[in-house]
């Protein structure tokens, strides 16, 4: 299974979806779990190397931030494995290679201004037959912006696989461990993931 964190900007939530989602792949304790870091920042990567956190520690990672490099680690994986792939933002080339071999995608986007339109740019993008859907993510779920949105995208028949509060904590990077906010609200995200794949 190759799933595929994707946004056509930075600053969305895509690597801290990523590392979540690895996590609670890694959590299940029956298959390899691979976190390829397409970013040249390799954040992810560097979240989980010098974590301290159990779960991260059952992952192993791939740096792939060129698409012969991405293509190679998602070649190296065999039908038992867990991909998850962090992409980089604003590089079209790079993002399209990966969500061309994806079983299913993750859109993290946030709330207000132009998230909304870069959030369907990248539902434009998305391949025939490929699962996605969206996580809202540093939501502020009491106000009128998010309910907006959300009911925006209900309106279109865009699936919201979840959202993930606004916490400090959630995204607190390779300083900080896993919160267990962030497991909680991630973890109906990867419930989500496990059933569009199983219905593909």
């Amino acid at each position: 299974m190759i799933v595929v964190s994707a946004a056509v900007k930075g600053g969305v939530g895509k690597t801290t979806t990523s590392v979540y989602l690895a996590a609670l792949a890694a959590e299940a304790d029956r298959q390899s779990v691979t976190l390829v870091d397409c970013d040249a920042q390799a954040s992810a990567a560097e979240w989980v190397e010098e974590a301290t956190d159990d779960l991260l520690r059952k992952i192993d990672v791939v740096e792939a931030p060129t698409e012969r490099l991405l293509v190679k680690a998602l070649d190296r994986m065999t039908a038992a494995d867990i991909a998850i792939v962090d992409t980089p933002p604003a590089h079209e080339q790079l993002l399209a290679k990966a969500v061309a071999r994806a079983s299913v995608v993750v859109i993290p986007t946030r709330v207000g201004g132009v998230e909304t339109p870069r959030a369907t740019a990248m539902l434009d993008l998305m391949p025939d037959g490929v699962p996605v859907g969206l996580v809202i993510c540093s939501a502020r779920t009491y106000t009128r912006d998010y309910h907006e949105a959300i009911d925006g995208w209900e309106d279109e028949d865009v699936p919201v696989w979840g959202t993930i509060p606004e916490r400090v904590a959630i995204a607190a990077g390779p300083d900080g461990w896993l919160a267990d906010a962030g497991i909680d609200a991630y973890r109906e995200v990867w419930r989500r993931v496990q059933r569009s794949v199983r219905a593909t």
